[in-house]
């Protein structure tokens, strides 16, 4: 089957504890509901693709574990390829995240079998009918970089979400045509501010000189900011009344951009769908089982788009 997207990244089993707020140093605090659910920002974002009816490859390892069985239980019935998903070491990758009463969360991740990819588990097979090939950095920074080249070398577009913020090479930037990060990963992409609108153009600009295409920068409640060509332009936020849990939100958007990509609709119109598939995820609690199939979010396309990919 020839695949639109190849996703090479992380999955995580999230342990998910709804609390009222975080326990001070040294407290025992009591926790209002616990969840347990597949994550992991590769699986998150191939998930979304193939929600929105995408054909996805998912590439990355699981540990030898109840967990790993079911990361890859998860990506097949939400038909995601698990032919290049591995199975090695003991433990898969684990997420624990905190939900706050406000929807917010804060998390710790345990790398687990995420950081047992290697070079050689990226061939030249996945990248022959030149899908888009999405990359995340919960996985090791070599398998990353030389993803990338490859990837270029067969003509992919190709597109970085470089979170959790790390160092990523100038000849891997170059090759870079979308990337996305939130506004701290882009404060230390650039090691400048991004806490208002205007910092965020500004580094996304910045940003912009770096790679061959756009960038995208996302700023939670106050929308985004895309760089492209020779404009920055600001996207407001989707207004949500009933946030409930922000996990996996900015994997959600990251999917509704690489369906528009896919489909030839270009980002400053591709940004706006994205932002309703992110705050229709929010809506619930979890990542993947929270996200949106495509009816429930093909309003947000203009009525041509609706036509022609809906």
């Amino acid at each position: 089957m020839k695949h639109d997207v190849v996703v090479i990244g992380s999955l995580n089993y999230d342990i998910l504890v709804q609390q009222d707020r975080l326990p001070k140093t040294g407290e025992t605090f009591t926790g209002n509901e616990l969840m347990l659910m597949p994550g992991g920002k590769g699986a998150n974002q191939a998930v979304q693709c193939a929600k929105l009816g995408l054909n996805v490859n998912m590439v990355g390892c699981v540990g030898n574990d109840i967990y790993g069985n079911d990361l890859i239980k998860s990506l097949d019935e939400n038909n995601v390829s698990v032919a290049c998903v591995r199975q090695r070491g003991k433990t898969s990758g684990i997420g624990i995240v905190q939900i706050l009463e406000s929807g917010d969360y804060c998390s710790t991740i345990i790398k687990g079998a995420n950081y047992l990819i290697t070079c050689e588990d990226i061939s030249a097979d996945l990248f022959i009918d030149q899908p888009l090939v999405i990359l995340q950095s919960e996985i090791p920074d070599s398998v990353v970089e030389n993803a990338i080249m490859l990837a270029s070398r067969y003509g992919c577009r190709i597109m970085l979400n470089n979170a959790p913020a790390r160092a990523i090479s100038t000849e891997a930037l170059s090759r870079i045509d979308y990337l996305v990060v939130n506004e701290t990963e882009a404060g230390f992409m650039n090691g400048s501010s991004v806490a208002t609108i205007q910092e965020a153009l500004v580094c996304a600009r910045q940003l912009h000189q770096q790679v061959r295409g756009q960038v995208i920068i996302t700023l939670g409640e106050k929308g985004a900011v895309l760089s492209r060509e020779e404009e920055a332009d600001h996207y407001p936020a989707v207004f949500c009344p009933d946030v409930v849990d922000t996990t996996g939100a900015g994997d959600s958007f990251i999917g509704g951009i690489a369906y528009c990509i896919v489909k030839g609709i270009p980002l400053k119109e591709a940004i706006p769908f994205a932002a309703e598939i992110s705050s229709n995820s929010i809506q619930k609690y979890g990542g993947q089982s929270s996200f949106p199939m495509l009816p429930d979010v093909a309003h947000a396309l203009t009525l041509n788009q609706q036509r022609l990919f809906g």
